[in-house]
């Protein structure tokens, strides 16, 4: 199953984080970001990749996404 951006944005909380990386050497580079949000039950997160582009000088693009129940309500 592939998932599937929203169409529209209209009934959604937006909320747009940004991070912004140098290159460490010409194999590797390093970058970091969190957000924090308020959810409730059936609301759904996803990352988008800005314009198609990926940072890095070969052709090894790795990411992770973790998220965490800081407290419930």
């Amino acid at each position: 199953m592939k998932a599937q951006e929203p169409e529209s944005c209209d009934s959604m909380h937006t909320v747009r984080a940004s991070a912004i990386a140098q290159d460490a050497d010409q194999n590797y580079d390093y970058a970091s970001n969190s957000v924090i949000l308020h959810l409730e039950a059936g609301d759904e997160v996803f990352i988008k990749l800005d314009g198609g582009k990926a940072h890095g000088g070969n052709n090894n693009k790795y990411s992770t996404f973790s998220g965490f129940i800081i407290y419930a309500d």
